[in-house]
């Protein structure tokens, strides 16, 4: 952090120590302390001795080294501004006339001021007593001001886009969508911001960019499309965009959605239909008031719609989803879970006389060697609810009929065919009946 005046909290600018013209570049005023090195720029211009997808990959770690120094006491005094999220300051330079051009950008990188918004909001925790650090509030300023919302650097990006790289801020998203930002903007690898999002497990960012119409048809340049990755990215991310696709398709499903079935309220207790177990609802009016629309839908537990299988309850040691192990190798931060997420067996407590009910995730096995779900002859069901408080396997050798309905059900009507959800109920752990007739909507879980 820069120095800053105690009196009123405000931060105090270096002295002008960059004018010097016989100075190196990277040294000058607006510069960022930022310099593009020969290697980046052979990269850059095509010149390299890499094959393209490991260029590209080379070019990419470069960008973020070089970004990664960027130096704020070498920053004009307008994105310095910018930067520390110092909105009164901002409005100052904008009504004085001392800011410079919106349209401009600065430092080797070419960053335009929304650019240096979001890095600094990326950056900047807090700043001295007194000062209120507010980049949200400079960027709808600044917005309204007339600033681009799309000025892309040398490598294409845009605000939007570094914004879903890492430290994710919905609200700057959603400042930016709002003014106009384009969400399917390519940027020289071909990437969207939804992609950067995926990767990250931003779901407000992906609520955001799917409701401004982001499109998950666009390939980048190794060739493949958000459509095609989101999946990989884990179960928050497959369930935000299933419930978009729905939307955008007049669809529904059962269980879409965290709040009443009738009011939408989702901030407390919500109990579910006695019946079906596939809806819920805040209080026994709202049940009531919506009860001539539920009728018609409203599938009990019965032979006809249930399957009764026997779990299986086998400790194989802790298990860890795809998703996250794959964050974790590109080094991407993730949020520690709790313990409870990687058990492998778990048997639920159920007192006499009681009937536990569930929303199930029902899982078929992959194959390691292509990453697709298994041949339905080979392994076991995985099932587990959110909390693990039942985590245990279908075997093929305990009922055949019913590990078959089961799985095909999931290879039909689940996630590309390797996952579904459901409810079900058990009064006693040798028996869980799995509500089949009816799919869930995707869970983030």
């Amino acid at each position: 952090m820069p120095p800053h005046n105690r009196g009123t909290g405000r931060p105090v600018l270096l002295p002008p120590l960059t004018q010097g013209a016989d100075l190196p570049p990277e040294y000058q005023k607006g510069s960022g302390g930022l310099v593009i090195n020969e290697e980046m720029q052979k990269l850059m211009n095509g010149t390299s001795s890499f094959a393209p997808a490991l260029a590209r990959q080379v070019l990419r770690l470069s960008y973020q080294k070089t970004a990664s120094k960027l130096n704020p006491s070498l920053l004009s005094e307008f994105s310095l501004r910018c930067y520390l999220g110092d909105l009164i300051g901002v409005k100052e330079m904008v009504e004085n006339g001392s800011a410079p051009d919106l349209l401009g950008t600065e430092t080797a990188l070419e960053y335009g001021y929304a650019m240096m918004i979001v890095s600094g909001a990326q950056r900047v925790v807090g700043g001295p007593p007194g000062f209120t650090v507010d980049h949200v509030g400079v960027m709808r300023y600044l917005l309204q001001c007339g600033m681009p919302p799309d000025v892309p650097d040398i490598l294409e990006f845009t605000a939007l886009e570094l914004i879903c790289m890492a430290r994710v801020r919905v609200e700057l998203v959603r400042a930016l969508l709002e003014f106009g930002a384009d969400p399917n903007h390519q940027d020289r690898f071909g990437s969207v911001a939804i992609m950067y999002a995926f990767q990250n497990n931003a779901i407000d960012a992906i609520d955001a960019l799917m409701e401004y119409g982001a499109r998950l048809d666009l390939k980048d340049a190794d060739g493949v499309t958000p459509e095609e990755f989101y999946i990989k990215a884990g179960p928050q991310v497959t369930a935000t965009v299933h419930k978009w696709k729905r939307r955008r398709s007049g669809e529904s499903a059962a269980l879409d959605g965290k709040g009443c079935g009738f009011c939408g309220r989702g901030d407390i207790l919500l109990k579910f239909c006695a019946h079906c177990h596939v809806i819920r609802y805040c209080t026994r009016e709202c049940q009531r008031e919506h009860w001539p629309i539920h009728k018609l839908h409203c599938v009990p537990f019965s032979p006809e719609s249930t399957v009764t299988v026997k779990p299986f309850y086998e400790d194989i040691g802790p298990v860890t989803s795809m998703s996250t192990l794959a964050r974790e190798a590109y080094g991407i931060p993730v949020e520690k879970e709790p313990k409870r997420n990687s058990r492998s067996v778990h048997i639920p407590r159920i007192a006499p006389g009681e009937t536990k009910l569930f929303v199930l995730k029902v899982q078929v096995p992959f194959d390691v060697n292509t990453g697709a779900p298994a041949q339905e002859e080979v392994g076991d069901l995985m099932v587990f609810d959110k909390k693990r408080s039942l985590v245990c396997r279908l075997r093929r050798e305990d009922d055949e009929e019913a590990y078959l309905r089961v799985s095909r059900t999931v290879r039909t009507y689940g996630v590309f065919g390797a996952k579904a959800y459901f409810a079900a109920e058990m009064t006693s752990t040798d028996a869980l009946v799995i509500k089949i007739s009816e799919v869930l909507a995707e869970q983030d879980f």
